[in-house]
């Protein structure tokens, strides 16, 4: 079984922190080596000075005067350099080391020669434990002498060695900061992330749709997630609360097709057996199942359309014959009613034209119209008002009608007069 494993935030943090610690590393190699370089330089620079100096000296008067000048001088010449001048066989002719020369050693010197004539030669002698490290250059004079200059790098050492624990104790106290840090943005920048977490939580357990998550204030991509998420929840919301309503109303309207066939199936099992009797009853049984299958399946078509569910077969079509099918189309049921269906460019009953980019269709009666109250509720599935009531009908027409619109990208409005007629416009988009 595996383990859980580290949080998201604890991994975050703990990259956070090797990013810092390798950084510092990188950091600290570069400054040490342009620090060792920098001082370094200006040790070279020093002895070089001193070397040229002493070697002006031997120029003006051979070694008596260089003897002379250099226990002459004053400042840390003779206090602080090494100062050797060895014969063309190597013997030393004059020497000068400073009080404090732990880890010099004359003989590693003997062997300091030059490529090149008149070239500076430069020796670096380390520090051990417990002496100190030499910076030494070596130069051939005229007569075949060698002038051999030093300078201890106690100074270098010692800046490196404090450079090194100043630096130490800033990574550690950066690493702590960035540690703080990071665990402070961390879990500001996971802060949304949670309370996704505990919205998602919250409608798991409660199985309440409403729950939504707070918006951040910035315009991020954890903006952006939660306004998807929301939008999500808001559109399970609605598919979850239509097919709740769709049901009831199933419930609700199929208790009077199926009475109706109980009934009728009851009449024909009450009387003597007959066929016509059967036969009629089986037909009112058919048209009351027809009924009921016309019912669920109309349901089913706006739930399809309200959720976006339908499939479209998005074309062009010619709007004239559209119309056209559509009059001829309910010419007969219009008939049966004595009402005569016109379309465009005659008295007018159904109105279509194209322009820009929509479609728009108005369909208009001179019925009885639609009370005020009653108009916003004529889109409810199985609603039907007081006056329609006596009349056959589902109540899904103008359900049916809405969602097929709305699925297509339009929209559809009414204005209607008690006693005047009814005003139906449809806009659709002219693609």
């Amino acid at each position: 079984m595996k383990g859980r494993g580290f949080s998201l935030a604890v991994r975050v943090n703990v990259w956070f922190a090797a990013v810092v610690i390798l950084l510092s590393v990188a950091l600290f190699l570069i400054a040490y080596f342009l620090l060792y370089r920098a001082v370094q330089d200006r040790d070279r620079a020093a002895v070089r000075a001193q070397l040229e100096t002493y070697r002006a000296w031997y120029s003006d008067g051979g070694l008596p005067a260089l003897s002379t000048r250099f226990f002459q001088q004053e400042g840390s010449g003779k206090e602080t350099f090494f100062v050797r001048v060895l014969g063309p066989q190597g013997a030393a002719l004059f020497a000068s080391t400073p009080k404090e020369a732990g880890g010099l050693n004359p003989d590693q010197l003997r062997n300091m020669t030059a490529t090149e004539a008149f070239a500076v030669v430069w020796r670096t002698l380390p520090a051990s434990d417990h002496s100190k490290g030499w910076l030494i250059a070596a130069e051939r004079l005229p007569d075949g002498s060698w002038l051999q200059v030093g300078k201890t790098t106690e100074a270098l050492s010692a800046l490196l060695a404090q450079f090194r624990t100043v630096f130490g104790w800033v990574v550690v106290i950066g690493l702590l900061l960035g540690i703080a840090g990071g665990a402070w943005l961390t879990r500001r920048m996971l802060a949304p992330i949670r309370q996704l977490i505990g919205t998602v939580e919250n409608v798991i357990t409660t199985g309440q749709m409403n729950e939504r998550m707070p918006l951040p204030e910035k315009n991020d991509e954890i903006s952006r997630l939660a306004r998807l998420f929301n939008d999500m929840l808001e559109k399970n919301e609605t598919l979850i609360r239509r097919m709740r309503e769709a049901l009831d109303n199933v419930a609700h309207d199929l208790r009077t097709p199926l009475t109706r066939l109980r009934g009728v199936a009851e009449l024909a099992l009450q009387g003597e057996p007959d066929a016509k009797i059967c036969r009629d009853a089986l037909l009112d049984a058919m048209e009351e199942g027809d009924r009921v299958l016309t019912m669920l399946n109309t349901l089913m078509d706006i739930s399809e359309a309200e959720t976006g569910l339908m499939k479209l077969d998005l074309q062009p079509v010619p709007l004239d014959e559209v119309v056209s099918e559509v009059s001829e189309l309910f010419e007969l049921v219009a008939q049966d009613k004595s009402i005569t269906v016109t379309t465009a460019g005659g008295r007018g009953e159904i109105f279509a034209k194209s322009g820009g980019d929509e479609v728009v269709i108005t369909v208009k009666d001179t019925g009885e119209g639609i009370p005020t109250e009653e108009v916003p509720r004529i889109w409810e599935r199985l609603y039907r008002g007081d006056k329609s009531r006596s009349q056959r009908g589902l109540g899904l027409g103008l359900s049916l009608v809405r969602a097929i619109i709305n699925a297509h990208g339009g929209g559809i409005e009414v204005q209607s007069t008690v006693g005047k007629g009814s005003n139906f416009t449809i806009h659709l988009p002219n693609r």
